[in-house]
């Protein structure tokens, strides 16, 4: 077995060891791992990294070029829509996110019911939400900036108005996240501090507005960067 076998090996032993659990929280039950959060844990991953570095460019450049692949199509469907123009788009996918959030953080998501689909708010507020409530826990949950939002896929409908389209985006945040106990105020999990986290929030264009349809780990991007954009022949500006 190679040196590096080995290390990877105590690397994976030594988070066994830590038996740390994970933690459900924050808008789509994103987990987060505690030993992270820890020196230790930054110092881990921080091996890991060094380990793992070769990887990380293929992903960094593989996730540039979906973004600048992305903004190239975003360019021309502005022309058809605004509502698809990058500018309006950022804006836009920033102040769901930022609404989004505080709804969360109030335990409410029907204040934010406007800004996401009608089936995911209901399938959040009853999988996370209301169970935590009747645990007599509360997620608080909150955003202080953000820092980046890219488009990393496309799937564009056939219809002239774009309706039914959806675009995936890598959203980058400081985000305070934690389970409290209501009665003591005691942190059950996670911490009062701000860390950066990212998030990949899908969003749908429906009845000319863009709504939250789903969220997934930030760790999934690559699979997102990799897959091609669907652009239908109708609408793909002619070459």
């Amino acid at each position: 077995m190679r040196k590096s076998h080995y290390i990877l090996l105590i690397l994976v032993i030594t988070l066994v060891l830590f038996d740390i659990d994970p933690m459900y929280a924050g808008p789509g039950g994103t987990v987060v791992k505690a030993i992270f959060k820890t020196w230790w844990g930054k110092l881990l991953l921080s091996i890991i990294g060094i380990i793992f570095f070769p990887l990380t460019i293929y992903v960094y450049f593989r996730e540039y070029f979906a973004v600048k692949n992305c903004k190239k199509e975003l360019l021309e469907l502005g022309k058809r829509n605004k509502d698809f123009s990058w500018l309006n788009l950022d804006k836009n996918v920033r102040n769901i996110f930022n609404r989004v959030y505080i709804a969360w953080n109030n335990q409410d998501l029907k204040e934010a019911s406007s800004y996401i689909s009608h089936w995911y708010w209901q399938n959040q507020q009853l999988v996370h939400l209301d169970e935590w409530k009747k645990e007599n826990l509360r997620n608080v949950c909150k955003v202080d900036g953000i820092k980046s939002v890219k488009p990393l896929y496309l799937e564009i409908s056939e219809d002239e108005g774009l309706e039914g389209s959806r675009i995936a985006f890598l959203i980058t945040a400081n985000i305070m996240d934690y389970l409290k106990d209501i009665d003591t105020h005691k942190i059950v999990q996670g911490s009062s501090k701000f860390d950066e986290e990212e998030k990949i929030w899908v969003m749908e264009y429906t009845n000319g507005q863009w709504v939250l349809d789903d969220i997934q780990d930030g760790q999934l991007s690559l699979a997102f960067a990799k897959t091609k954009n669907i652009i239908p022949a109708n609408i793909a500006p002619a070459s």
